[in-house]
């Protein structure tokens, strides 16, 4: 380690600290290796983490003195990973595992702070600025990520469980946008007498540190899943090959009859991709949403590829999708009722949407497949939501005139969201999760989330992902009427 660098003449701006500075390098007891003692590091890192939330918070701290070595801002570094290793292992489990790969995106900002303490020590003291500016960096961010992790954790139980609304992305970067606030109002005090100094190493820290860090977020360090799936890999064993077809039958011979004379609506849901949990989340609460606002409850099937629910719901699979929608067809009341198809899961280019549940070998959904499974259940009047990148080439094999049509992109663009640890997709976010608790109309909600995805790509710099619709004649009346039962509170007795 270096040597603390020798007091320079004070200067107007370090004068009155120069005395506070020169007892607390005599009290640290650094050694002339300029590594302080053990006992003396573990003492300073506890000084740092406190003033880490007095900076998070927006007050003074002791980092506004650039006393900080380099043994400081290692201390802090490991602290930084430490606690983001107990965080993600408490939110995963055991089941999980440190997750190497995101070990170079966890540390990306390191060089980032070095590099800009490097690009401001010309606005500051003589020799000093490189160190105490990371260290000062790292430790303000260490209390808002345990503030977001905490909340996160918290928003697994029920009773706080809208939390999670305001935890995935993009609302995840208002906790970055904390501690951006909380670094330039430090970086704002270090020169309290030149305006344009100031000036400068703000917009240095938003060139060199902000800009990237908002491109890159690192991620967690302890994943769960084995082979790249979030949840780990499915076991075929005696359980899960004796559950399986119990739990469909089970959910098709629940489904209830439709009522003569009054429109009910039918869902279904197939949550395609066992990798990544958002799947299974995102159709688990589109499902209680539908159940419990529109009245499918007796009328819903979710049909889930996911290691988590492979003893609780039926897998998702072309053939269980064609079974279920067969016996909506055959329940269900085809001149009046209105089925409601929730596809979510990754997209190709070839617009193909991913079928997958490793070790089985599934067969994956085309538009043109989805089109005849659909044909050949009778059903007439339907709403087909397919939420996956290059999801728009769904909608022209799908758009006859008794059907409405909604993709999360078009059919040469990405949509968002599905990462670990995401509890919705973008456009289940912006569709499901906000748009559908305030109307009963599929379409208004449709260019409610449209309008929503769009600020949000906007906001963080993202390549429009551009939602499709596709309205057909015959079944628009079908649906008004449906939307008028619905908030007249025909759903009450099902």
């Amino acid at each position: 380690m270096h040597k603390a660098p020798e007091k320079a003449p004070a200067t107007e701006t370090d004068r009155s600290d120069a005395p506070a500075d020169d007892a607390a390098a005599t009290a640290g007891g650094v050694e002339e290796t300029g590594f302080p003692p053990r006992r003396a590091l573990f003492a300073q890192l506890g000084r740092d983490l406190l003033d880490g939330v007095r900076g998070a918070l927006f007050l003074r701290s002791g980092f506004e003195a650039l006393t900080s070595l380099p043994a400081n801002l290692a201390m802090l570094v490991l602290a930084d990973l430490a606690f983001n290793l107990l965080i993600s292992f408490l939110l995963v489990g055991r089941g999980g595992s440190f997750y190497w790969n995101s070990l170079p995106y966890f540390l990306f900002y390191l060089p980032l702070f070095l590099f800009f303490g490097v690009a401001a020590q010309r606005l500051l003291a003589p020799r000093s600025g490189v160190v105490p500016l990371a260290a000062a960096l790292v430790a303000f961010s260490i209390p808002v990520e345990l503030c977001h992790g905490v909340l996160e954790w918290l928003a697994q139980w029920r009773r706080f469980e809208s939390l999670s609304d305001y935890l995935s992305a993009p609302h995840y970067y208002r906790f970055f946008g904390w501690w951006v606030a909380a670094a330039l109002v430090f970086l704002w005090r270090l020169q309290a007498r030149r305006f344009s100094r100031r000036l400068g190493i703000a917009l240095l820290f938003l060139a060199l540190v902000a800009t990237p860090l908002w491109f890159f977020q690192r991620g967690d360090l302890w994943a769960s899943g084995e082979g790249g799936n979030e949840s780990g890999a499915l076991t075929i064993d005696d359980e899960v090959l004796s559950a399986q077809p119990r739990l469909l039958e089970g959910e098709l011979s629940r489904l209830r009859h439709g009522r003569p004379g009054v429109p009910d609506l039918y869902f279904v849901g197939f949550a395609g991709d066992a990798s990544q949990d958002v799947f299974l989340k995102e159709l688990t609460v589109a499902r209680q949403t539908f159940d419990g606002r529109f009245g499918t409850a007796g009328r819903s099937v979710l049909l889930v590829n996911n290691p988590q629910s492979a003893t609780a719901l039926p897998f998702a699979t072309v053939g269980n999708l064609e079974r279920a929608l067969k016996r909506v067809g055959e329940v269900m009341n085809r001149d009046e009722d209105v089925l409601f198809l929730y596809l979510s899961s990754h997209g190709s280019r070839d617009h193909e949407l991913a079928v997958s549940n490793p070790p089985l070998e599934l067969k994956q959904v085309t538009p043109e497949l989805l089109k005849r499974l659909l044909v050949k259940s009778g059903i007439r009047y339907k709403v087909v939501v397919v939420s996956a990148c290059f999801s728009g080439g769904f909608v022209e094999p799908l758009n006859d005139a008794e059907s409405l049509v909604i993709t999360a992109s078009d059919a040469t663009h990405e949509s968002f969201g599905c990462g670990f640890g995401e509890n919705f997709t973008w456009f289940g976010q912006a569709f499901v999760g906000e748009a559908l608790k305030e109307t009963f109309s599929f379409t208004k909600a449709f260019e409610k989330s449209r309008e929503t995805i769009g600020k949000w790509e906007e906001d963080r710099g993202e390549t429009p992902s551009n939602p499709q619709v596709w309205i057909g004649d015959r079944v628009l009346p079908v649906l008004e009427r449906l939307q008028k039962e619905l908030e007249h509170g025909g759903r009450g007795s099902r």
